[in-house]
């Protein structure tokens, strides 16, 4: 997309949304732009896919998710400028906003709002692991050397203060304040509490209340859940609170409730709550590995599509703190490669000029582990690979099940995420990725493309 459509474009977008007024929020992930609007019957979506620039669009919830791929960061930034919208910080809400209802999707929804900001320095971090794990287990490098040993730390900060990146980037998703937040992350990780921890000291009592010493290290839904509730209580307060007196107690009186309620409540429940859905995972991998692999090799693209991808790396990174390494994270990868080798099946096999474009392009980015452009511009139109990425998938999985394939560090789903799988059956996973794109490929081929649909 040209630098110059930008204007052109973000002015057909803003009209066919219902226009400035019915846009609650704006912003963007790595390759859409997500608006929050207060009436869904305004949005013209068929429109909207009919737009040049435009790869495809689709409702979570009452957001509009317009698929624009790699260009959207300028793109944003334009369409905030035409809007009248500021891009740093958040559209205050609306009291005539529509409320959302509780459901599966909306939790689905939040996880994913509130990871998607976390995961560049999570997956800048598993790479240095990655390395790291490399150049010690392969290539000789003393692992007690100080050059390892800075490197070490750079991998492991995100993820070891991992509340504090999601306690920021909750409290924007919350919108409530963003110091408390992290101030509350702070308090999971207080050297008290980690020290508790680590010698497995029984719980402190505070007023016949006990506070245990869980591992909140590298975890995300205690913090989550805090900040979700940090969000009632800061209003509750400040809505009572004279305005001369806010900036003092309001704060005062939120930490000296949440603190305790954190401890004592909050944290622990979370961590409960952690520990079943990691054991639930855990327990059907163990159940049958193949089985499972073949179902979350095979469905990937599918829960990308529902941004369900986001919040299961919750999973991921429970396994990594539970067990030292993460099975998930794999399988997934399987369903990206078996995206690209459809991608570059339909690149060689249409004959149609704008097609072959296409398949060029999606290969390119599902290769590196951008995936949307792939779904909306070949997944999703043609039926051939839409299969032949399934089949490829489900065997990629089953294979890295059975093998044992895992991962060391959560990071995206890329072939660029070798680093991290590089572990006793590395091959397995290797092996996995092979087969997932030669299998859809060749799918490819033999099935044909039918460019005139």
């Amino acid at each position: 997309m040209a630098k110059k459509n930008y204007d052109e474009l973000s002015e057909k977008i803003l009209i066919e949304v219902g226009g400035r007024e019915n846009i609650a929020r704006a912003y963007h992930c790595m390759t859409r732009l997500r608006l929050d609007v207060k009436d869904k019957g305004l949005v013209n979506t068929e429109a909207l896919e009919k737009l040049s620039g435009i790869a495809g669009c689709q409702w979570n919830g009452s957001q509009m998710q317009i698929i624009v791929g790699q260009e959207v960061d300028d793109l944003y930034v334009n369409f905030c400028k035409t809007a009248g919208i500021d891009a740093e910080r958040k559209i205050e809400e609306n009291l005539d906003k529509e409320k959302k209802k509780f459901s599966i999707g909306l939790i689905f929804q939040t996880l994913s709002a509130i990871l998607l900001p976390v995961i560049p320095a999570l997956a800048g971090a598993g790479m240095i692991k990655g390395l790291s794990t490399i150049l010690t287990s392969y290539l000789g490098v003393d692992a007690a050397s100080t050059f390892i040993t800075v490197m070490n730390m750079a991998g492991d900060c995100a993820f070891y203060f991992l509340p504090f990146l999601v306690a920021w980037s909750a409290s924007k998703r919350f919108e409530t304040n963003t110091a408390l937040a992290i101030s509350l992350a702070g308090v999971l990780l207080y050297p008290t509490m980690t020290a508790g921890n680590t010698a497995g000291a029984e719980a402190m009592s505070l007023f016949g209340m006990p506070i245990p010493f869980p591992s909140y290290f590298g975890s995300t839904i205690p913090i989550i859940l805090t900040v979700w509730v940090l969000s009632y209580v800061y209003k509750y307060i400040n809505k009572f609170m004279p305005k001369s007196l806010r900036i003092v107690f309001t704060p005062t009186l939120v930490l000296l409730i949440m603190t305790p309620l954190t401890l004592t409540a909050i944290g622990p429940l979370a961590m409960y709550i952690s520990t079943l859905l990691v054991g639930l995972f855990n327990f059907l991998y163990g159940l049958s590995p193949i089985i499972a692999g073949t179902i979350i090799g095979g469905t990937r693209l599918f829960v990308v599509m529902t941004g369900m991808h986001l919040s299961l790396s919750t999973i991921c990174i429970g396994n990594l703190a539970e067990l030292g390494y993460d099975w998930l994270l794999p399988m997934h990868t399987m369903g990206t490669l078996a995206l690209f080798g459809a991608c570059m099946g339909v690149w060689v096999k249409a004959k149609n000029t704008e097609n072959k474009q296409i398949g060029a392009s999606t290969a390119i980015s599902s290769f590196i582990g951008i995936t949307e452009p792939g779904i909306y511009g070949i997944f999703l139109k043609f039926k051939n690979a839409m299969l032949a990425t399934i089949v490829g998938g489900a065997v990629g999985g089953a294979i890295v099940g059975l093998f044992g394939g895992r991962a060391l560090a959560y990071v995206n789903s890329s072939i660029l995420s070798t680093p991290v799988f590089m572990t006793e059956n590395f091959w397995c996973v290797a092996l996995g990725m092979f087969v997932s794109a030669a299998i859809a490929f060749s799918m490819v081929m033999v099935l044909g493309v039918n460019d005139d649909k």
